[in-house]
């Protein structure tokens, strides 16, 4: 197929919902094919379907669970079996969210490790290969503007997001020799879901101000890693914030956190 010797295929980890889902549609409308992988059960061959339809590209997926060390090491030999021109690597499969610490669940703690760290770090280093053997490469890491500070009731969140920073950042200067253009993605809070929302909401004016669609992050996202960008951060407000997060002092910073992030788990009346 001619747009498969052109644009090659983009892989997407967590591809079947938020923001996954909407970078394959975007990368998708700029002709490129896909190799989209999520957990099985979530529609995802019907996904791959809809897109070859509606933009005449082809779409393959692969149905695992990443925090698996063996799924890691079976995808990339599916994929290298295929042959396929391999022209970038979206690692956007993560989890989050707010709670207490000392009441979270100790495997629910393992498992964001296992997907945010060590999924990304390994999928990153098993696919280096492949895409330099393209003309002109990406690597798109999924951060969070939660990367630029330690923050209560988040705690490990955060902390991997800070690791996908430093790791992106790091490799880009390491591959700037290389057919290979590292990109880090900051994105501020998204309405994906109700429970998302009701969550933002919480936050108050702020909360309200800095909010940013699926879709919005998702453009911006694809046309600044296409555009060759080292670190997007989408939002004018997202900006200022990731700006005003390095400026604050810890001292200063952790007392607001610990209010906006008690009142949105209910622990303040």
């Amino acid at each position: 197929m001619d747009n498969e010797d052109t644009h090659g295929y983009v892989i997407i980890t967590g591809a079947s919902l938020g923001l996954g889902k909407a970078m394959a549609k975007e990368f998708a409308q700029q002709g490129f094919n896909l190799i989209l992988v999520a957990l099985p059960d979530e529609q995802l061959p019907r996904y791959c379907r809809e897109l070859t339809e509606q933009y005449k590209i082809t779409a393959f997926h692969f149905e695992t669970d990443l925090t698996e060390l063996d799924n890691i090491y079976k995808f990339h030999r599916w994929v290298t079996y295929k042959k396929l021109n391999l022209a970038g690597l979206v690692n956007n499969a993560g989890l989050g969210g707010s709670a207490v610490f000392d009441t979270t669940d100790a495997d629910f703690i393992n498992t964001l490790i296992l997907l945010n760290i060590r999924a990304l770090a390994l999928l990153t280093r098993l696919f280096v290969p492949e895409l330099k053997k393209s003309a002109k490469s990406f690597i798109l890491n999924i951060s969070s503007i939660a990367a630029f500070k330690p923050m209560p009731y988040k705690t490990v969140y955060p902390a991997s997001k800070a690791f996908v920073y430093s790791f992106s950042v790091g490799l880009r200067e390491e591959l700037k020799d290389t057919s290979i253009k590292v990109s880090v993605l900051h994105p501020g809070p998204m309405l994906t879901t109700q429970d998302g929302f009701d969550r933002l909401k919480k936050h108050g004016f702020w909360g309200e101000l800095i909010k940013l669609s699926v879709e919005e992050v998702a453009s911006i996202g694809v046309l600044q890693t296409l555009a060759g960008k080292d670190v997007i951060i989408p939002g004018v407000v997202s900006k200022f914030s990731c700006r005003l997060m390095k400026l604050i002092p810890s001292c200063f910073a952790m007392p607001i956190f610990t209010r906006i992030f008690k009142k949105e788990l209910g622990l303040t009346s």
